[in-house]
């Protein structure tokens, strides 16, 4: 199936795959040290040099606790990062199923030196948001003499002005990894606006998923392996730890019963199946926590009620064919150069040029 949903409604999702963590394959969150994260990797609540566990855990509460406050309950993708989520989300990208970050390295390598010949020599580098630090590698190793690559937030202030000679014409943003996968459309035309503002006439390098094969999408994000959804559920295990508990401390049979004390008895992680969901209109797949039963999760000293069958969205990302993202882009004030996609139509890579 290739991004042929037209005829479905928009409200209905194309899904489902869920996975549980009392089933066979469940896979035990690890506890082990990981190697340190680079500036070019996920954003999380643990980043800081001197901002102790305390501060740590107190930030994760209020984001979690915002989250859950929401009309349709969501977190944002920053508490899914801790060192043990970094470490599954490593091991699961080496899932050939998990394609997208080693689809866009191996197309990154291939069309790194075409890229360099058109944006010319001494590149300043502009890289707005995460980008894995293998792809940005393979580029930066194809320019001629680039500048330091500079990390951006997708927001705040604009960097300061170059004082070393660049001119506008080298200027080269990437926005790469799953920076523009994890932006609804609007978001994303917003980031590209900001990006125009920032590089002016200069070049842009966008890598987006324009996969429309349900099937695929689905792997990806719910492998049976169970580690996406370790993953997922390890949120809930950070969450017990910052409230100070090993596991949810309720009668074995308050889940059972029925009427006021089951919907106030306490969930824990075991009590939360993960799904992945692919919904329309826009094209993206949806990542949730849904509960298997009613109960109250606690966040610090707050106490969020779930219905049977609620969920929390714990992620989102969208798919963008090139003809889609394109005319995003040129809403932006961008003109596209080239488009490069991947042999299997699983990723794509589009140079942009400030329009004049």
């Amino acid at each position: 199936m290739r991004h042929e949903f037209e005829s479905r409604p928009a409200s209905e999702p194309v899904w489902l795959k869920s996975w549980h963590p009392r089933s066979a394959d469940a896979i035990e969150a690890p506890h082990c040290p990981v190697e340190p994260r680079t500036a070019t990797e996920r954003p999380s609540l643990a980043e800081g040099g001197n901002t102790d566990s305390t501060e740590i855990d107190a930030a994760f509460l209020e984001a979690v606790s915002r989250g859950l406050s929401l009309p349709e309950k969501a977190l944002a993708p920053a508490c899914l990062w801790d060192e043990t989520g970094a470490d599954l989300m490593a091991r699961a990208a080496e899932d050939p199923d998990c394609y997208p970050a080693s689809r866009e390295a191996g197309l990154l390598g291939e069309v790194a030196a075409e890229v360099a010949t058109l944006v010319g020599p001494e590149p300043r580098v502009l890289v707005f948001g995460a980008a894995p630090a293998g792809g940005l590698d393979a580029l930066l190793a194809a320019l001629d003499r680039p500048h330091p690559p500079e990390i951006l937030p997708l927001d705040g202030a604009p960097p300061r002005p170059d004082g070393d000679g660049a001119h506008p014409e080298a200027l080269l943003g990437a926005c790469l990894g799953a920076t523009a996968g994890s932006l609804a459309p609007a978001d994303l035309v917003a980031v590209l606006e900001r990006a125009r503002a920032i590089l002016g006439r200069g070049w842009l390098l966008v890598g987006t998923d324009p996969n429309g094969d349900t099937e695929s999408l689905l792997r990806a994000h719910a492998d049976d392996g169970g580690l996406m959804a370790a993953f997922h559920l390890n949120v809930l295990h950070r969450l017990a730890r910052a409230n100070g508990d090993a596991t949810p401390d309720r009668p074995a049979e308050a889940g059972a019963q029925g009427g006021a004390d089951a919907a106030a008895a306490p969930l824990g992680p075991e009590d939360f199946r993960h799904e992945a969901r692919v919904r329309l209109d826009p094209f993206r797949v949806e990542t949730h926590l849904v509960a298997e039963r009613a109960g109250t999760l606690r966040v610090g000293d707050e106490t969020i009620p779930f219905a049977h069958g609620e969920s929390v969205r714990t992620g989102c990302a969208y798919r963008y064919a090139p003809g889609v993202f394109q005319e995003l882009a040129a809403d932006a004030g961008w003109e596209p150069v080239r488009c490069w996609l991947d042999p299997d139509g699983l990723f794509s890579l589009h140079l942009l040029r400030g329009e004049a």
